[in-house]
């Protein structure tokens, strides 16, 4: 639907704001601040302002003169002082956006915008009248199209089903626009009959035809895709190249590319479309899409026949680096590194190449002409220095020999929905695919859902109940740092660089690349023991929750009372719901310090203060979320030391996004006011860190599911960071942690335990800074521990989240204490959640109720440094 088409939609519910001026009560109502208590003698905020140089407490202030100018209808004087926060540049991405919507609102009140009719500007004024529940059929439209027109798919679909059904034989306009919102949602079932509608009352439109061919497409019924397409070409709608591309681009589009990439393998094979490089750069990208990298390398290969590129060759390389095909990627890089396309990155990454294959001269030749380059000149030393040791060739030979064991092929099918039969192919298995870690588990599952039975070798023992109170160890209180309940264990084995190959099957895409990227670093694997333990009544609200808990779209739950939503897990987005309701006591209070770790080993260092009183989860006192939606209130406070606040915030986060989203207020320490601010999260920048880790990377993952499409890969058995209870029980200072490039090896543990893989892939629609992210969710925890962050183009690792899961046994719960987060962009880390140096953390915090975390009631409590 473009542009046009919308705006003529909105057109009905425009009419009705003609002329008409931004309400003050409305304005002041989203700008809203918490007012003073009776004991503190209220300040002129224009008093404040002058007397204010924090640039962030300035907008807040110039926020609020706005609002007041507002009132006092003088709208041009509330948009030059809201012109003037803005330009602070000291806001977050959301709050910078419903400033600048309130701005555009005073522009239409005041006469300085020219384009008072402009719908996206009407939108405040529409959403108002819905929400005030008077809203007509055509405002519910006229919304809902705005909503479009900005790719909010999801919000725009119920706005435009309520003006639908309120309007018998509604307009067919409103019905493409409702089709619209449920393409753009990936809604679709329910777009078929709004398909199947709009061609027989109108058949002149050919992208519908070629739509509904798509969806039928992606739904594998190959026969309704057949006949779409035969009335199509009668039509004259499917007659030549560029119709057909269309269709394999609308195919694609609606989530479906290993059909789409089918579909145009298929029309090349039978010469309906050219066989050039246009279009088998086309496939590659589908397969790529669809993770089929083999057939991706023969469609770049064919495409390089046709057209030869230095930007395919490169991504050839890529793929053969992925795929452990180091021969291959060799020749590829060798050619690159002949021709303009040399970089010190380029050739760090045929030195890599050449080591797997145990041909060391050849990978120092390579890093020493990388040093040539001075970003890879550090790196390049390391390696040199490295394989200049004697035992480097034997342990590359080790390696290689390894490699070649774990090589096996299998098949795989190219999709023949439309085209046939089926072509096969041999592919080596892809390390980082998700596998049934087991057959079927041995003895059904435990309580929560996870497999009870040991794998089949008994490295992965059975559950047997975790560390339970009777089982802590010797001399511990309540109270105390824990202790370590396995004091006299040694590591099994070491994984370094030298014998990765022997265990490459069992690690994450995103160690791998730690191995690859920092010469030194190293995993000591210890023992298994699977001793994480909730409470009992955890354990039966778990069971009792199977059949009754359900989600209404990704970020509404509903049905789910106290215990694990979903022990018996059918997509990935209930896995990261159990992941975000899973126990962590009733309430907590922590000190934590956290460090941004430059490449030299300098940090600079943070304290952070939390306060959380879990609402859902809450065994004294739980939450029915259906009458009160709210899953947790959340405090923090951060400083350069544990006794001073220089910023504070407070989040209500709640259960089901479609009643309301989370609220979220600010108080810097300068002012001494409560401000309401948008809704922050997703990637927005984590305070303290640099801009290294994003909101929605706190607690490895939080917040709306909404912009990623959550796919439940299997289960793997891979080795995680695990029951290190040395890192935090005081015996290391943070300097002996912290070291250049990682987290210091000696001080870690890992073990091998299944986990859930879920991929992330971002929705149509919705933007985000990682186009996809994979996550290791533990299954005797539902803890995410870890997390790979890629950049858009899907393929490149750029972070890497890893969360050193502890089996809290004094509060019966599990959590991720500390949690590195990697850059490989820059070599940089962010590590936060450090204990050792810090007071015990505090659960269970006595005399907590929801009237506590009212802004009211933070301010006046916690409102000073």
């Amino acid at each position: 639907m473009n542009r046009k088409q919308i705006a003529s939609l909105v057109l009905t519910g425009v009419a009705l704001f003609a002329a008409r001026p931004v309400l003050a009560d409305q304005y002041k109502s989203e700008v809203r601040e918490v007012p003073n208590t009776p004991v503190q003698k209220p300040v002129d905020p224009q008093t404040l302002l002058k007397q204010t140089t924090d640039p962030y407490g300035r907008a807040l202030l110039l926020r609020d003169l706005a609002a007041s100018a507002a009132q006092k209808k003088d709208y041009k004087q509330a948009a030059q002082l809201l012109e003037q926060a803005i330009a602070t540049k000291a806001l977050a991405g959301p709050a910078e956006n419903a400033m600048r919507q309130d701005l555009a609102q005073l522009y239409i009140a005041s006469g300085a915008s020219g384009a008072g009719g402009n719908a996206r500007q009407m939108v405040p004024q529409l959403e108002a009248q819905v929400k005030s529940g008077k809203a007509s059929p055509e405002t519910y439209v006229a919304l809902g199209a705005a909503y479009l027109e900005q790719k909010r798919y999801a919000d725009a679909a119920p706005l435009l089903e309520k003006g639908v059904r309120a309007v018998p034989n509604a307009d067919l306009s409103w019905k493409r626009a409702l089709l619209a919102a449920y393409l753009g949602a990936g809604r679709d079932k329910d777009a078929l009959p709004l398909l199947e509608e709009a061609v027989k009352r109108d058949p002149t439109h050919r992208d519908e035809w070629l739509q509904l061919a798509a969806v039928s497409i992606k739904a594998g019924n190959k026969e309704r895709a057949q006949a779409v397409m035969e009335v199509a070409s009668r039509l004259g709608y499917l007659r030549d190249a560029q119709d057909r591309l269309r269709l394999v681009t609308l195919t694609a589009q609606i989530g479906a590319p290993f059909e789409a990439g089918s579909l145009l393998s298929g029309w090349i094979d039978s010469k309906a479309l050219a066989d050039d490089a246009a279009n088998r750069k086309l496939l590659a990208t589908l397969w790529l899409a669809a993770r089929e990298k083999k057939l991706a390398l023969s469609a770049l290969d064919r495409a390089l026949a046709l057209a030869p590129s230095s930007e395919l060759l490169q991504q050839k390389a890529q793929l053969h680096m992925e795929r452990e095909e180091y021969a291959e990627a060799a020749k590829d890089l060798e050619k690159l590194a002949a021709g303009p396309a040399r970089s010190g990155t380029l050739l760090m990454t045929l030195g890599l190449a050449r080591y797997q294959q145990a041909d060391v001269d050849g990978a120092l030749t390579a890093f020493r002409a990388a040093q040539e380059f001075a970003p890879s000149r550090k790196l390049a030393a390391d390696w040199i220095k490295y394989l200049e040791t004697g035992r480097a060739r034997d342990e590359a030979l080790n390696a290689v020999a390894a490699l070649r064991q774990r090589q096996q092929d299998e098949e795989t099918q190219i999709s023949s929905r439309l085209m046939g039969d089926s072509l096969s192919v041999t592919a080596p298995p892809d390390s980082s695919a998700a596998v049934e870690a087991s057959a079927t588990p041995s003895a059904g599952l435990t309580p929560i859902g996870a497999e009870r039975g040991a794998n089949r070798d008994g490295s992965i023992p059975a559950w047997s109940g975790g560390i339970t109170a009777a089982q802590r160890p010797a001399g511990f209180q309540k109270g105390q740092k824990l202790k370590d309940p396995f004091p006299a264990e040694k590591p099994l084995f070491t994984i370094t660089a030298a014998n990765l190959g022997q265990y490459a099957g069992k690690l994450s895409s995103g160690h791998r690349q730690l191995f690859a990227s920092k010469p030194g670093y190293a995993m000591p694997v210890y023992t298994t023991h699977r001793s994480v333990a909730y409470p009992q009544a955890i354990y039966d609200a778990s069971q009792a929750n199977i059949g009754r808990a359900k989600l209404i779209g990704s970020d509404s739950l509903s049905g789910a009372k106290l215990g694990v939503p979903f022990p018996k897990p059918g997509s990935g987005v209930e896995i990261m719901w159990n992941h975000r309701t899973r126990y962590r006591g009733d309430s907590m209070k922590a000190q934590t310090a956290q460090a941004v770790v430059q490449k030299d080993g300098s940090a600079t260092w943070l304290k952070q203060t939390e306060l959380v009183y879990y609402r859902y989860g809450n065994i004294a006192s739980p939450v029915d979320i259906a009458d009160k939606n709210i899953l947790l209130y959340y405090l923090t406070w951060f400083g350069k030391s544990a006794a001073r606040k220089d910023f504070l915030s407070l989040v209500h986060e709640t259960a089901d996004a479609q009643r309301g989203a989370r609220n979220v207020w600010a108080l810097p320490m300068d002012i001494g006011r409560m401000f309401r601010i948008p809704p922050v999260g997703y990637d927005q920048p984590f305070p303290g860190s640099d801009g290294l880790q994003f909101i929605d990377m706190v607690d490895m993952y939080n917040g709306a599911f909404d912009r990623y499409v959550w796919k439940m890969l299997g289960k793997r058995e891979i080795y995680l960071p695990y029951n290190n209870y040395r890192i935090g029980d005081g015996r290391y200072r943070y300097s002996q942690l912290i070291k250049p490039g990682f987290l210091n090896p000696e001080t870690t543990r890992y073990e091998l335990h299944r986990v859930w893989v879920i991929e992330a892939s971002e929705r149509g629609g919705k933007t985000h800074s990682f186009g996809k992210r994979v996550f290791y969710v533990d299954e005797d925890s539902w803890n995410v521990v870890l997390v790979e962050n890629y950049q858009r183009d899907d393929s490149t690792l750029w972070r890497f989240q890893e969360g050193h899961l502890l089996a809290l046994y004094d509060s019966l719960s599990a959590n991720c204490l500390p949690v590195v987060t990697y850059d490989f962009k820059d070599g940089r880390y962010f590590i936060n959640r450090l204990t050792a140096e810090e007071p015990p953390a505090q659960y269970d915090v006595p005399g907590l109720s929801d009237s506590d975390f009212t802004p009211e009631a933070v301010r006046s409590q916690y409102g000073r440094r």
